[in-house]
Order: structure tokens, then sequence, then C-alpha cells
């Protein structure tokens, strides 16, 4: 006889935690996005008691979040107490032998990208990020800078003429900058031009150049786009339901039976006629299917708590136990 309703153990039941991953694009123009080129001790005004100028402010910010260690301005004041910087305790990013993370060209300048975090999400994802820098027009693509990341927070340039920062990423001199995946920071450190081979403004241009709008030369690269992976986490349940071969192996739907849905039943049918199974219906290897699993509270069996709708009609079976796994994201 079949069952209207069977029961899910807990261990039946287990709830996760999974990383998604989405292709995202900014500009210099989208909302929340900054570049601004920051610089030491820069102030409002000529007074040595003036507060810190918005350039100043963000080369501030930068020095003391996540350069001190490789600051001059350390090394210069704090002799004695510089090396204590490089312990990975006050290395603001992830840290792998193999794979280093290089911080120590942090000069007078730096050249900051903010992206925001409705954007990134949790944290960008490493060797995702890329940054292009265009002259000309944000769809120009004959000049443009290439910038990439090495996966441990490192940025180097994949398209640059002058030996320094050409290439691939293959030592401590070869990088320009650094990406802090969890805060959606960009710096560029460099000082250095990225083509040495050419003339400015027709090639030439210092990496702290890359991006800024105080000129108009053409050859400025003020155009730039961001592309990287944003992660997001997401919750999981998976149930695991058991039919036993011995439940639902009848059914209560009225289109089975021999007059259903206001057909005329002749005068005189019995009971016994009416609720029978259609003839075509009543052999042995007819097995009633199903196509959607409802839960419900155990308290409260009136309305389902959720309802799991399978990708075609399974065919019960008397011989075998089925397992029908879900899952519903959060």
């Amino acid at each position: 006889m079949a069952t209207k309703f069977g029961r899910i153990e807990h261990s039946e039941v287990s709830f996760e935690e999974q990383t998604f991953h989405k292709n995202q694009t900014i500009t210099n123009e989208s909302i929340g996005c900054h570049g601004i080129l920051g610089l030491e001790d820069h102030k409002k005004d000529s007074n040595s008691d003036s507060d810190l100028s918005v350039s100043g402010s963000h080369w501030a910010f930068v020095h003391n979040m996540f350069y001190l260690s490789g600051s001059a301005k350390v090394l210069r004041e704090q002799p004695a107490d510089a090396e204590k910087f490089n312990s990975i305790y006050d290395n603001f990013n992830q840290h792998n032998d193999l794979k280093p993370f290089y911080k120590h060209k942090f000069y007078n300048t730096a050249s900051v990208f903010y992206i925001p975090q409705a954007t990134f999400g949790e944290r960008i994802q490493p060797e995702s990020f890329t940054f292009t820098a265009r002259t000309g027009s944000a769809s120009n693509t004959s000049k443009e800078i290439i910038i990439k990341d090495d996966g441990n927070g490192n940025l180097y340039s994949s398209n640059a003429h002058h030996s320094q920062s050409a290439g691939a990423l293959t030592s401590a001199d070869n990088y320009v900058g650094n990406i802090f995946y969890d805060l959606g920071v960009a710096v560029l450190t460099e000082t250095g031009s990225w083509s040495g081979s050419l003339t400015y403004p027709d090639g030439q241009i210092t990496y702290m150049d890359i991006g800024q709008t105080s000129s108009i030369v053409d050859g400025d690269y003020r155009y730039w786009n961001m592309n990287f992976n944003s992660t997001t986490p997401f919750f999981v349940s998976q149930y695991s339901v058991k039919v036993n071969s011995s439940d639902f192996l009848s059914t209560m739907n009225a289109s089975t039976k021999l007059y259903h849905g206001g057909d005329y039943i002749p005068s005189g049918s019995s009971l016994e006629d009416v609720a029978n199974l259609k003839s075509d219906l009543t052999g042995s290897g007819w097995k009633p299917y199903f196509n959607q699993i409802q839960l419900f509270r155990e308290d409260n069996g009136e309305e389902p708590l959720l309802i799991a709708n399978l990708p075609r009609a399974v065919k019960m079976r008397d011989d075998i136990d089925l397992i029908i796994t879900f899952r519903v994201d959060h």
C-alpha cells in the first residue's frame, strides 16, 4: 500500500559553502571606480602644518596599509625598526614562498586604483586581473598598455618594450605594482617608463602617468579598463530522498480511473467499477511515474516548503530502492 509521506533523515541532509566567479569589466567612467596619483607628504598649501591634500592622503593610505616594509620613508626615519615590517603579520596579502609577493618598490609617488566591493564581491580571483590603458580613445587597440597579475598579487606588463617589466614576471625586478585581492585596490609603484625605446608622447610613458587626466596629451593613456573575476560565496543545501521499493506503487491521480473529470457514469455501476483503474493500466508491468518532490514541515503538512522539479519523469520500481538527490541554493 502506498504511503503519502516519507521521512528525510538528518544524515541525508548536508549544508556547504561554494564559490561563484563572474567576469567583470569596469572602466575609468564606471561609477565608484577611481584612479588617483598619490604624492608623499603633499599638503593642501605650503604650510608645513597644513593637512594632507587628496594626493597626499592616498599616498599615506597605501603606505601605511601595504608598504611600510618597502618604504624608503620608513628606512630613512626608523632604520632600527624597519625589518619588523617584513614579518608575515604585517603583510596584507596571501603568502607563498614559491611565488613571492613583492613590495619593495615604493617611492614618493604611487598610482592607486579603487574597485567597488559591489563589483568584486568577496575578493578578486587571483590571476584573473588585467589592467588595460589606451591612448586616443577608450576603443583604440593600436596603442595600449596591458598589465596583468601573476596570481600572487604582483603586477607586470605583458607587452612592454623596455627590458624592465617586459614579458612574464620572472623576478623581483620585473614587477610594476600590486593588486590587493581582498580590498579591490590596485597600486602602480614603478616610476620608470613603460617603453624606454620610444619618445614621449608617441609611445614612452611612465607608469605614474597611466590613467591620469591632468593632461590632454594623446600619449597619456588616460583611458583604462579593468577585467577580472569577482568572487561570491553562496550556500547549498543538499537533500537525498530514498524511495523504498515497496512505497508509492499506486496512484491517486483521477485520470487513471475508469470515469473521471465529470465523465458519464452508467446507471447501475458499482463502486468497484468507478474506483478501478483503466484496463490498460492494470498489467503487471505498469508503475506510476513522478516528476516532483515536495518537502513539508513535520508539524504542518498542509503546504510544501520546497518543491523540487525533476528534469524528466521517473518510473517507480518494485525491485530496487530509488535515491533522488537535489540541491538548493541560498
